[in-house]
């Protein structure tokens, strides 16, 4: 039988209330330990997923017993637990965004580049329809993917008092739409080149950050991504205990052999001149937890679906380099 590796999770807000069914479903990893600043929600995770409240990060990363630990913290806080748990030699798993800036960045992949695996977490990980595209593209039925367009409509986030700050952590691109530029740069398979990037605040003055981002992404070969996303309309919020708010998605691609592409129940349906054809979204083989596990084992690369730190620090770069040149094209430099 695989053995089970032993998981020290930092955070437990939000963020590890949508992963906590599948940290239930891995078969190969066990919680030993949880840190949260507010040690009663770490307390009520501590009874659904195993193991015991420590009252200080560094229990987790001093504990010898401890493989790898998951940083489920704000990208604000990111940086010194990343350099912390490199330095304890622990293998991490943390999600989007990676940092506020690309200082931030820079040092979170000196700190963890050849010593540890850092996996970050996107929409695009554990997502069968993403990996159903990117098998569909890479097999050139349909041509290669040319333009991506998407447009986010939610609320703004009012569960917490840092996701509308742009110096913990950005605007509506940053905080959500960058899940999808990310699987724009995976599913596009070549290098981004240029960045336009567009801010507005239409509708809530009150906000720290604009309330509406879209970002213009080219790549080699006569590729670009249309991104957008708007916190402008006040849609419905069920809850400020966490995310619970409507979500609007409008998504299609475009190939070189124009091929549109959308997906619905019946799965991946690719459309030209009146022709049609269907691909069915295959299942992935186990949870993106045991598949992080089997890389190490196999001293692997990460799974494809899980982006490196690399990567991650390349998505906060492009955004930022947008920012700074407002309505600007601007060359890449990743």
């Amino acid at each position: 039988m695989d053995r089970k590796y032993n998981f020290g999770i930092i955070g437990c807000g939000d963020y590890l209330r949508c992963e906590l069914a599948v940290i239930k479903a891995s078969t190969r990893i066990g919680v030993k330990s949880l840190f949260d600043t507010d040690s009663a929600r770490a307390g009520k995770y501590a009874a659904e997923l195993g193991g015991g409240v420590v009252d200080d990060p560094g229990a987790i990363f001093d504990d010898p017993g401890i493989d790898a630990v998951c940083l489920f913290v704000p990208p604000w806080a990111r940086r010194e637990l990343i350099v912390r748990a490199a330095s304890a030699g622990k293998d991490i798993i943390t999600t989007k965004p990676l940092a506020p800036s690309v200082e931030d960045c820079a040092a979170m992949v000196e700190a963890v580049e050849g010593k540890v695996r850092c996996g970050v977490f996107y929409l695009r990980t554990g997502n069968n329809l993403i990996e159903t595209y990117k098998t569909m593209l890479e097999s050139g039925e349909v041509g290669k993917l040319a333009l991506v367009r998407h447009d986010w409509i939610h609320h703004y986030p009012q569960w917490n008092n840092w996701a509308t700050d742009p110096a913990k952590n950005g605007g509506p691109f940053m905080d959500a739409e960058i899940h999808n530029m990310n699987f724009s740069r995976y599913l596009m398979g070549r290098a981004a080149t240029h960045v336009t990037f567009f801010s507005d605040n239409h509708a809530h003055p009150e906000l720290r950050c604009a309330d509406t981002e879209s970002m213009k992404l080219d790549f080699e070969g006569d590729g670009a991504a249309h991104l957008f996303i708007t916190w402008a309309a006040d849609l419905a919020v069920t809850s400020t205990e966490g995310n619970y708010r409507e979500h609007i998605d409008i998504t299609y691609f475009v190939t070189d052999q124009g091929w549109r592409l959308t997906h619905g129940s019946e799965g991946i349906t690719a459309s030209r001149r009146g022709e049609k054809k269907v691909f069915a979204v295959a299942p992935l083989a186990g949870t993106r937890y045991d598949r992080f596990i089997e890389s190490l084992e196999k001293d692997a690369d990460l799974p494809r679906d899980i982006a490196g730190l690399r990567e991650a620090a390349h998505d906060i770069r492009i955004i930022r380099t947008g920012e700074k040149n407002p309505g600007r094209r601007v060359a890449l430099e990743l």
